[in-house]
C-alpha cells in the first residue's frame, strides 16, 4: 500500500504542489477555501490543481474525480510517518 501511495504521489511531492493538494483535500475539494488558506486567488488555486491533474494524468476538477484515491494515498503516507 505504501509503495503504491509513494508512487502515485511522487510527481506531486517532487513538484512542490503537495501542500496545495493537501489543502484542497482538507477543504473537501472546494476552491475558494483552498485559495483562502493558501493566500492565493481561486484562479491561481485552479491553475495549481490543473498542473496536479497534468502530473498525475487524472481528473480532479471535473467528474469523475480521483480525489478519494489521492486521499487514501496521502493518508497512507501520513500514517507511515507516525
Amino acid at each position: 500500500m505504501l509503495a503504491w501511495a509513494h508512487g502515485l504521489l511522487r510527481p506531486i511531492d517532487e513538484s512542490g504542489l503537495g501542500p496545495t493538494l493537501d489543502t484542497w483535500m482538507r477543504h473537501d475539494a472546494r476552491l475558494a477555501p483552498t485559495a483562502a488558506e493558501l493566500c492565493i486567488s481561486t484562479t491561481a488555486a485552479r491553475k495549481r490543481l490543473t498542473r496536479i491533474e497534468e502530473l498525475l494524468e487524472r481528473p480532479l476538477l471535473r467528474p469523475p474525480s480521483d480525489r478519494y484515491e489521492l486521499w487514501l494515498a496521502r493518508r497512507a503516507q501520513l500514517l507511515e510517518g507516525r
